[in-house]
C-alpha cells in the first residue's frame, strides 16, 4: 500500500511540471518552429508541459543536465558515452533514418574541389563542430591519429563552429575547404535547403555509429522518462507525429542498449591515450 501510494504521489506531482528539454548542434537553433511543434506534441501526448533550453556546446549541456537545469537533452553519442559513465544519464530514445538507428560522420567539401579524402586537407582550413561531437570531432580525430596526424597540426587552421549546420555553411561560403558533419543534419539540410548542398559533395564517410540519442538526467523520475519514451517510440504511428518527424529529418525513434555505443567509447579512450 505504501509503495502504491508513493507511486501515485510521484505521478500526481509530475502533472503540471515543466520539463526542460535541451538542444545543441544536433537540431539547429534556427529550426525553432519544428522544435516547438515537437515539444507541443509531447505535451499533448503526456499531459506534461515542455520547454526548450538551448546550449552553445556539449560541455554547457552537461552542466545543465548535471545541475538539473535540463531534464532531457538531444545530444550526441560521444557526450552520452561520457555522461552515462560520469553522471548516470538514461538513454531514452534514438532517431531512425533510412540507415536505421545509425548515422555517419561525413567529410564534405565544395563540388569543384579536388579532395577525395580527409587526408587531402593537410595544411588547409577545416571545420569541426563541437570538440565532444562524435561525427564532428571524435570520429575524424580518431582516423587522423590512426594515420599519424594530430588534427590541430594537420589542418591550418582547425576551427570549431559548435554547430553542424554552421560547419556546412562554412564550407558553402568558402570560409574553410572542408568539414566533418553529422549525416542526419547534412541530409536534412539537403531537403530543406538543396541550393546549399547542391554546391557540396560528400567525399568520405566514417561509421556507421549508433545515432544521436535523447537522454534524461538521473534526477528525472523514471515514471516520467517511461511515459516520454513510450510517446517517442510510437510517434511515427499517427499523422501529426509523422509530419513533425519529417520536419526533423528522421523517420521515428527506437531504443538501443547502451552497449551499442561501445565503439564510440573505444575511440574516445584511444584519443585520450594518444593525447
Amino acid at each position: 500500500m505504501i509503495v502504491l501510494f508513493a507511486l501515485l504521489l510521484s505521478v500526481l506531482l509530475a502533472f503540471g511540471r515543466d520539463i526542460k528539454v535541451g538542444f545543441t548542434a544536433v537540431i539547429t537553433r534556427e529550426d525553432v518552429k519544428t522544435i516547438k511543434d515537437f515539444l507541443d506534441y509531447l505535451s499533448k501526448k503526456t499531459d506534461f508541459s515542455f520547454s526548450p533550453v538551448f546550449a552553445r556546446s556539449y560541455d554547457e549541456m552537461d552542466f545543465y543536465l548535471f545541475n538539473g537545469k535540463v531534464d532531457l537533452a538531444y545530444i550526441c553519442g560521444a557526450p552520452y558515452v561520457e555522461g552515462h559513465k560520469k553522471y548516470g544519464y538514461y538513454l531514452v530514445a534514438v532517431p531512425l533514418t533510412s540507415d536505421g538507428p545509425y548515422y555517419y560522420s561525413y567529410v564534405i567539401t565544395k563540388k569543384d574541389r579536388p579532395y577525395r579524402s580527409i587526408l587531402d586537407f593537410e595544411g588547409k582550413p577545416y571545420a569541426f563542430s563541437d570538440p565532444k561531437s562524435n561525427s564532428g570531432s571524435v570520429a575524424p580525430t580518431y582516423f587522423l591519429l590512426k594515420n599519424g596526424y594530430f588534427p590541430t597540426e594537420f589542418f591550418k587552421p582547425l576551427i570549431y563552429t559548435y554547430s553542424h549546420y554552421e560547419s556546412i555553411m562554412a564550407v558553402y561560403k568558402g570560409f574553410v575547404e572542408g568539414a566533418s558533419v553529422d549525416s542526419i543534419v547534412y541530409e536534412h539540410t539537403s531537403l530543406v535547403a538543396p541550393h546549399i548542398t547542391n554546391k557540396l559533395k560528400v567525399i568520405q564517410k566514417f561509421g556507421p555509429f549508433p545515432a544521436t540519442p535523447i537522454v534524461a538526467s538521473k534526477r528525472v523520475d523514471p515514471h516520467i522518462v517511461k511515459a516520454i519514451k513510450r510517446v517517442l517510440l510510437e510517434m511515427h504511428q499517427d499523422e501529426e507525429g509523422r509530419k513533425i518527424l519529417k520536419n526533423m529529418g528522421i523517420l521515428g525513434f527506437t531504443y538501443l542498449e547502451p552497449k551499442h555505443y561501445e565503439t564510440i567509447a573505444q575511440m574516445i579512450s584511444y584519443i585520450k591515450k594518444i593525447r
